[in-house]
């Protein structure tokens, strides 16, 4: 009776194994279908997103360049609030 008991577990560890490793094939399966088409949508819209890349560099230029004018002009009114003042 001792030996059949360590085949019937052997038989249900085995199966466990088998339920397992389908699980984690279709889980690869699933994973790779998803990371096909998240490439398909970068490819197809890479144009677009390098165009918002470029559109928000500019942006950061054209801020850079107004915050530049505005401490100039702030610069400028200081010089002559201290002229004025003399």
């Amino acid at each position: 009776m001792n030996a059949l008991g360590w085949q019937i577990g052997a038989i249900l560890f085995g199966i466990s194994s088998l339920v397992i490793a389908i699980y984690l094939a279709k889980l690869l399966d699933n994973t790779t279908k998803i990371i096909e088409k998240s490439n398909r949508i970068v490819d197809y819209n890479e144009r677009y997103i390098n165009e918002i890349i470029e559109n928000t560099a500019h942006i950061t230029k054209s801020a850079e360049s107004i915050i530049d004018l505005v401490g100039r002009a702030t610069g400028a009114v200081k010089v002559f609030r201290f002229i004025k003042r003399k």
